[in-house]
């Protein structure tokens, strides 16, 4: 590591460990000491077996399933045509990468830096996308009959668009208007969409819930909302279906959950949820007379200590957890139909030079928020929980995931295009997933691309 970066973090360090403390932070004068004493970066600790990375072996769904690969400071690119699949994924479930397509549309908003949650629409075999973050607006894309492997954007198909972009947050009878859709869900021919406010910083708003009642007119669609998931900014984000095999062990169809993905993080859990909850309690809602929705907490990590998913995943430092830190990004999570396996996917930073808050990193860029040391340290992340941990933990933030790494995908340019959202489809287990900006082919153009997976129990 150079010498400018070692100075930097030694400025961070006195300089800003008074505020850390200030503002809460369990760091103590001798742990920053030993900061002071290693400014190298610090190789994290993978907890528990690490398993013999040549020939993965079929887990036991009972302990971790871990390898250092997964975490090491370099991993391979993958492309369209080499994949380079985390070992963890490989000793757990059957992936094979399907190919790309762009998802480009016009109306009230367009696909250039797109918030891009989806939600699979299995009627049409379509998947809606959310646009621009200044239009709160949503589209719908017909999926291709097949997927691109072409190395360059302007190579990969378009899809069909099914309507146009069409703004949404304003449409509502009751309730405070948000500015930012965490997730989409398709039932029984309604619409659900989760939002919140960015910037909450009061962390005080509940309302969350819209259901739009024709999804293949949005724009003329009567709407209901805004409703309140139970949890507000904890649980009211992804939203995705259990698989018949789990359906009677939860109790429940559907699940919904957050993480902490926006600004004023002491709102969210501090790591991947899952609550259960009915969507027909949603649809069938008399706003006017309560507009309450029930969740069940099976895994959330509050912002209080001792219940975070790793202690101080939220501080700025140098020793940053391979499972969390106050980078890390949950946008989508599910079950993976014939298992017992809740997969959230992501991104996560920091872990090889640690997370400074409104630091020059090491190419110069002045950070207006938390960011890593080194600009290069951030990645796609996949994180594996077993639900029957959820089952039997004594508290829902006592549950810890038992697989956990980076996850290179073609065209995210080792992890500067991040993953923004994802929609699984269980009728052909495919995983769609949306890279922000990765389809780019001008000068100012930003849409994202949409990568298709396989994934399927081994």
């Amino acid at each position: 590591m150079s010498m400018f970066i070692k100075l930097l973090k030694l400025v961070f360090v006195l300089g800003f460990s008074g505020f850390l403390m200030a503002c809460g932070s369990s760091d103590s004068t001798e742990d920053l000491a030993e900061d002071l004493a290693e400014v190298e970066p610090i190789t994290p600790v993978v907890e528990d077996t690490v398993m013999d990375p040549v020939e993965p072996t079929a887990p036991t769904v009972a302990g971790q399933i871990l390898f250092e690969q997964d975490i090491a400071q370099d991993i391979a690119q993958s492309t369209p045509t080499e994949i380079n699949l985390p070992l963890g994924l490989q000793a757990t479930l059957d992936i094979e990468y399907l190919g790309a397509f762009r998802a480009l549309a016009g109306g009230d908003s367009s696909s250039d830096y797109a918030v891009g949650i989806l939600g699979h629409n299995p009627d049409n075999n379509s998947l809606f996308m959310v646009g621009h973050s200044h239009h709160n607006s949503i589209a719908e894309f017909a999926i291709p009959d097949e997927f691109s492997l072409a190395e360059e954007a302007s190579d990969i198909l378009k899809a069909d668009v099914l309507q146009e972009f069409v703004s949404i947050l304003d449409k509502r009878d009751i309730g405070q208007q948000t500015n930012r859709i965490d997730g989409i869900l398709f039932y029984k021919q309604n619409l659900l969409v989760t939002s919140e406010i960015w910037y909450d910083a009061a962390g005080t708003n509940k309302d969350n819930l819209q259901v739009f009642s024709n999804p293949n007119d949005l724009a003329s669609s009567s709407f209901k909302g805004m409703l309140q998931i139970q949890g507000g900014a904890r649980s009211a984000g992804y939203m995705s279906k259990i698989p018949a095999n789990l359906v009677s062990t939860l109790g429940s169809e559907y699940l919904v959950g957050w993480a902490s993905n926006h600004s004023i993080t002491s709102r969210y859990s501090q790591g991947p949820s899952l609550n259960l909850f009915n969507p027909q309690d949603a649809v069938d809602a008399d706003i006017t007379v309560d507009n309450t929705v029930a969740v069940e907490a099976k895994m959330v990590f509050p912002f209080e200590d001792g219940k975070q998913i790793v202690a101080d995943s939220n501080s700025y430092k140098l020793d940053i957890s391979p499972i969390w830190g106050p980078v890390s990004k949950a946008k989508y999570g599910f079950i993976i139909p014939g298992t017992s396996l809740f997969m959230a996917v992501g991104s996560h930073g920091g872990i090889h030079s640690g997370i400074g808050y409104k630091i020059t990193q090491d190419n110069g860029n002045l950070c207006g928020g938390p960011c890593t040391y080194e600009a290069d340290d951030n990645y796609n992340y996949f994180w594996l929980f077993d639900v029957n941990d959820m089952l039997t933990a004594e508290d829902p933030w006592l549950v810890q995931p038992i697989s956990y790494g980076k996850w290179s995908h073609p065209y995210d340019k080792a992890g500067k295009h991040n993953i923004l959202g994802a929609s699984y489809d269980d009728a052909t287990s495919t995983l769609y997933m949306s890279l922000s900006n990765a389809g780019q082919v001008g000068t100012y153009d930003r849409p994202p691309l949409i990568l298709a997976y396989k994934v399927k129990a081994n």
